[in-house]
C-alpha cells in the first residue's frame, strides 16, 4: 500500500528468503479484518483464487470418547473466513512487491532513536541503516517495541507442540474434516488443521509449567513426553498425535491487557509488536488491519507525524478491546470442564 501511494520503502526481514523454513499451519482470513486489508491493498481477489472457503468447516472431539462432532461452515450469515497456508499468503504479498523492497537477511539486533532526524538500525549481520519513519512488525520479541517500552511479554503457562501429518490415514483425514479439529481437556488441548496438499498441522497444546517441560523433555525426550500427556485420551485422537513428525516446542506469551508504549516521532508498531495476545484466532487479521491502517494514514496526510498518531489511536484502541476476552478465553480452553 505504501508503496502504491508513492513511498520509499525498505523491508528488513530477518530471515534469508521466503522459502528458509515452514511458515506454520493455516490461516483464516475474516471478512471485517483481513480481507479489508488485502481489499485495501488490492489483492483481495487474488487471495480468494487461492484460498480454501471449504477450509472454515469446524468440528470438536470428546478427548475421554473421541467422538467427533462436526459444526459445519456456521450458522447461515456468519463471517466469511476462507482458510489459507501462511507461505501461501506471504507468498501472494511478496509477488506485490517491487524487486529489492525486501532486504532478506536482515536481523534487526537494535533500534537507536534519533532526537531529531534519522533513526539507526543496526542488523545482525553488520549492516546499518536509517529511516525518518520505522514501523515495527517484528512480532513478539520485538527489538522496535524495546526502543519505546520496557515490557516485555509475559508466559502464558501453555506451550503448543506442532507437529505435521504429510500423508494422513483415510481415517484421520476423515477425522478432522476439510477444515479445524478442536478438542479440550482441561489441562491438555488438541487442535489439527487441513492445510493445502491434505497435510494436517497437530497442535498439542499442554498446561505445565516451562522448567517441569524442560526436565521431562531432556529424561524422555519431547515425542514421549507428548505422547504421556495424552495417555487418558481417546485411542482415535492419540493417533493424530502417533502420525505425526517430530514436535516443535512453542511456548505462548502475551503481553498485558493495557499494554502501551511511548509515542515517539516516526516510530510506531503493529501485530503482535504492538498487541501480542493468546493464539484465539485474530492475530493475523488484527495485524493485517494494521498494517493497512498506518499505510492509508501515510498515504492520505502529509504530516506523517499526524498520520502515525493518528493510525496508532485506532491500532491501540482496536486492540484494548480484544485483548481482555483474548487472554481470558484462551485461559478458559484449559480450565476443566469450561473449554469446550
Amino acid at each position: 500500500m505504501l508503496h502504491r501511494g508513492g513511498h520509499r520503502v525498505s523491508v528488513y526481514e530477518g530471515e534469508s528468503s521466503g522459502q528458509q523454513r515452514t511458515q506454520g499451519g493455516t490461516l483464516d482470513l475474516h471478512e471485517d479484518s483481513g480481507q479489508v486489508a488485502l481489499q485495501r491493498a488490492g489483492l483481495l481477489e487474488a487471495f480468494r483464487a487461492v484460498a480454501r472457503h471449504e477450509g472454515q468447516e469446524e468440528r470438536t472431539g470428546d478427548p475421554w470418547t473421541g467422538e467427533i462432532v462436526a459444526g459445519g461452515f456456521g450458522p447461515e450469515g456468519s463471517m466469511d473466513k476462507p482458510e489459507i497456508d501462511r507461505g501461501d499468503l506471504r507468498q501472494l504479498l511478496l509477488d506485490a512487491l517491487p524487486a529489492g523492497t525486501v532486504q532478506w537477511g536482515h536481523c534487526l539486533t537494535e533500534l537507536v532513536l534519533a532526537q531529531a532526524g534519522r533513526h539507526s538500525l543496526r542488523f545482525a549481520n553488520g549492516v546499518q541503516a536509517e529511516a525518518d519513519i520505522v514501523i515495527g512488525a517484528d512480532g513478539a520479541w520485538s527489538k522496535v517495541r524495546a526502543a519505546l517500552s520496557a515490557c516485555q511479554p509475559l508466559p502464558t503457562g501453555i506451550t503448543f507442540f506442532e507437529g505435521w501429518i504429510e500423508q494422513p490415514a483415510a481415517d484421520i483425514a476423515a477425522m478432522v474434516g476439510q477444515g479445524s479439529l478442536f478438542c479440550f481437556g482441561g489441562e491438555e488441548a488438541l487442535f489439527a488443521q487441513r492445510n493445502s496438499g491434505d497435510r494436517l498441522c497437530v497442535y498439542a497444546a499442554l498446561k505445565r509449567s516451562p522448567d517441569w517441560l524442560d526436565t521431562q523433555i531432556t529424561q524422555q525426550g519431547m515425542r514421549t513426553l507428548v505422547m504421556d500427556s495424552y495417555g487418558r485420551w481417546a485411542p482415535n485422537l492419540r493417533r493424530l498425535l502417533e502420525a505425526c513428525t517430530d514436535f516443535v516446542r512453542r511456548p505462548i506469551y502475551s503481553l498485558p491487557a493495557d499494554f502501551r508504549w511511548a509515542p515517539r516521532e516516526g516510530v510506531t508498531l503493529i501485530g503482535d509488536a504492538a498487541h501480542l495476545m493468546p493464539p484465539v484466532g485474530v492475530g493475523v487479521n488484527l495485524a493485517m488491519l494494521d498494517a493497512s491502517d498506518v499505510a492509508m494514514a501515510l498515504c492520505a496526510q502529509p504530516d506523517a507525524v499526524s498520520a502515525i498518531r493518528d493510525a496508532e489511536a485506532v491500532v491501540c484502541q482496536r486492540a484494548s478491546a480484544m485483548m481482555p476476552d483474548a487472554i481470558l478465553g484462551f485461559r478458559r480452553w484449559f480450565t476443566p470442564n469450561v473449554g469446550a
